[in-house]
């Protein structure tokens, strides 16, 4: 679970992030689910955004990636763009939370 000091230094770090994942008319599929994985584990910290001719809405659209990608953590939600992080299972991170 973040802190709300972690969250914080998370959402600053992001600013300049463009999104990197578009949800769809389909909501959440595995398919993207499993890029999510492969593209967390090398970005750390990405940013989904819910089209608006989507039929999922942002919480559920949340909860169902934390769910599909083992260790996501939902940061921040805004407008229709969504802010996850995981720190690399590979290297060391590039986002060293504060305590």
């Amino acid at each position: 679970m973040l802190s709300p000091k972690q969250r914080q230094f998370l959402k600053a770090q992001a600013h300049k992030l463009k999104p990197v994942m578009h949800v769809g008319k389909g909501g959440v599929t595995p398919a993207q689910a499993a890029e999510l994985d492969i593209m967390v584990d090398s970005l750390e910290l990405v940013k989904v955004k819910i089209n608006p001719n989507s039929f999922e809405d942002e919480d559920t659209a949340a909860k169902a990636l934390c769910a599909s990608v083992p260790g996501l953590q939902h940061v921040w939600t805004i407008g229709h763009t969504m802010l996850f992080f995981r720190p690399s299972r590979t290297r060391d991170t590039r986002y060293p939370l504060p305590a």
